[in-house]
């Protein structure tokens, strides 16, 4: 996890609210991301929230014409360049989603139709942890895509907002895609990964596709009849929907952020 600053940004003591707005909000961030309870989705509407500040922030004229005299200069052309990584990291973790929400609903469907008897859904398995070890491939590929984007150089006030704004968003995204690709691991002890989840100091940090992905693994590579509890399934689904609207509605903020600037240094 990225040390944080603990300080403000400095500005004089007459500054604009939405500077006031913005630097709150990042003390908000940064207490979430040290704070063990705080849900995914609460980061990720914390995220959203900061960067309805960002764009009040970036509508200032001082910071505009700061932006603007920067045109050329490493801040500047980093944070651009690194909100391209930005959108392409939401678009993968929102793919990997998309993918691993079909494939349980796939196991589902078969699920629901078992009125009697045993009804294999096998293959159905077998689909969804080709697509979870397809995403964790993924997913550990965007997470080295993001030290790329973590070095930004800082001089001045709006371009200490820029840096820490982006040390705080990139922060949250490894929790972001630590969270979906869960464990690295090939496989997990379905009965232990249980045990853990019982015990309330560490069921915090366990992940729910791990939880759903050990049942799974179990079923297939342990040769076990590990009973898969639907509403494990469900709950899998519902946080992957709550996650993806989120995202989306984080991926429309980074846009606009990222064409403010663009506005901002052409005129």
């Amino acid at each position: 996890m990225a040390s944080y600053h603990t300080r403000s940004f400095s500005f004089p003591s007459n500054s604009h609210p939405a500077a006031d707005q913005l630097d709150e909000q990042l003390s908000r961030l940064r207490s979430s991301q040290t704070a063990s309870t705080s849900s995914l989705t609460n980061k990720l509407n914390g995220l959203n929230d900061l960067y309805k500040c960002v764009e009040e922030f970036l509508q200032l004229p001082q910071n505009q014409k700061t932006v603007s005299q920067s045109q050329g200069e490493n801040v500047v052309e980093q944070v651009l360049d690194g909100s391209l990584r930005l959108l392409d990291i939401v678009s993968t973790s929102r793919d990997v989603l998309a993918l691993s929400k079909e494939r349980l609903q796939d196991i589902q469907s078969v699920l629901r139709r078992r009125c009697s008897g045993e009804l294999d859904i096998t293959n159905e398995v077998v689909e969804y942890l080709k697509a979870r070890k397809a995403s964790k491939k993924t997913i550990k590929k965007s997470l080295k895509n993001i030290k790329e984007t973590e070095q930004i150089t800082k001089d001045n006030a709006t371009e200490n907002m820029l840096k820490d704004v982006n040390t705080i968003t990139l922060d949250i995204f490894k929790s972001v895609l630590s969270y979906i690709g869960g464990s690295q691991k090939s496989s997990w002890s379905f009965s232990k990964l249980v045990r853990q989840r019982a015990e309330k100091e560490i069921a915090a940090s366990i992940s729910e596709f791990d939880v759903v992905d050990a049942a799974l693994e179990s079923m297939i590579t342990q040769k076990k009849k590990v009973d898969v509890d639907m509403s494990q399934l469900v709950n899998l689904e519902s946080e992957i929907q709550e996650i993806d609207e989120v995202l989306e509605c984080l991926f429309r903020h980074l846009v606009k952020t990222r064409a403010t600037l663009l506005n901002v240094i052409s005129n």
